[in-house]
């Protein structure tokens, strides 16, 4: 078989011809150092003041969350039977609720 044409201005692209690609110095990573000025800082009391405001709001959201929905169940309390409609005169000794509707035949 063979070997494919080329023309002569085409040069075959193998690994050995690609440029060495230099390393980038990059300073190697150090774990950090303890300034001299945190250690002054107490954060264990920001953070208990910051939960309790946290969790003070909350509290509050969820009374209101409550409130709200209490009136709302008052507001849309289920009709009673007796509310439902017009009351109709009793007929055979029962009484009956809804309204007459006259058919022509």
């Amino acid at each position: 078989m063979l070997p494919p044409i080329l023309p002569l201005s085409v040069v075959p692209v193998t690994s050995q011809q690609d440029p060495v690609r230099p390393r980038p110095d990059i300073p190697p990573v150090v774990p950090a150092q303890a300034a001299a000025g945190e250690s002054a800082i107490n954060l264990s009391d920001h953070d208990s003041e910051q939960a309790t405001l946290l969790l003070r709001e909350e509290q509050q959201r969820q009374q209101q969350k409550r409130r709200s929905e209490a009136e709302e169940q008052e507001t849309q309390s289920p009709p009673d039977a007796e509310d439902a409609g017009p009351q109709l005169p009793a007929v055979d000794g029962t009484q009956r609720l809804g309204l007459w509707v006259d058919i022509k035949v």
